[in-house]
């Protein structure tokens, strides 16, 4: 009677000749001067002399001297200064591979298998990671015999990297523009001398120059009397 036998080989394929790689964080940071500002679009003087034109999502907001504004807020001359925080993280991903053979021959620990497509295959030993099962239950290499139909499954282990990137843009506003003193009012001109009416004239002087030469006429008369 043939037993049915379920051999489970691991190989573990691992980046960086082997050697287990831990999370990481890096940081850029990028910085720049804004020279115009239309529609959700930035245009940016870069600290090397280049000129972008970056199209910002319309609910991205910027840290603007600790407030949150939108593109829309910023103004010429505004120092913006981007952060980009880029992490990997190393993942492990698993494929199966299933073969089915037939045990041909088993010697001490060596197994001759005959695979699907007829050729053979010599195992020695169990390799790590090599667990052979028997109606579900485990069973050392020993107890495998001529004629046991055989499935191997051979697990792939590639460890691949996981990036992602976190951004946040912070900036200084220009500083405000003095505004000019306020010019000092003329003095007020001076008023002019009050004018006569039309109607006056120089007939009451005379008058009383009159009425005074006839009193001193008349004082003169009494004293030579």
């Amino acid at each position: 009677m043939k037993r049915n036998l379920i051999i489970a080989l691991v190989a573990v394929v691992a980046m960086g000749a082997g050697v287990a790689m831990a999370q990481s964080t890096t940081y850029e940071v990028k910085q720049g001067e804004v020279l115009h500002v239309y529609g959700n679009h930035l245009v940016v003087k870069m600290a090397d002399g280049t000129v972008r034109d970056v199209d910002v999502p319309a609910d991205f907001r910027f840290d603007i001297d600790g407030n949150q504004v939108p593109v829309s807020a910023l103004e010429p001359g505004t120092i913006l200064t981007q952060t980009i925080a880029t992490t990997t993280t190393p993942e492990v991903v698993k494929t199966y591979e299933a073969r089915n053979s037939e045990v041909i021959q088993r010697k001490g620990q060596t197994v001759i298998l005959r695979r699907e497509d007829g050729s053979l295959n010599m195992v020695t030993g169990i390799p790590e990671g090599f667990v052979v099962f028997r109606d579900g239950k485990q069973v050392p290499i020993e107890a495998l015999a001529g004629g046991d139909k055989i499935t191997a499954y051979i697990v792939h282990k590639e460890t691949t990297v996981v990036t992602e990137q976190e951004m946040g843009v912070s900036g200084t506003a220009p500083a405000p523009v003095p505004k000019p003193a306020p010019v000092a009012a003329p003095a007020p001109a001076p008023k002019p001398a009050p004018v006569l009416p039309k109607t006056a004239s120089n007939l009451p002087l005379v008058g009383l120059a009159g009425l005074l030469a006839l009193a001193l006429g008349l004082g003169i008369a009494v004293i030579r009397r």
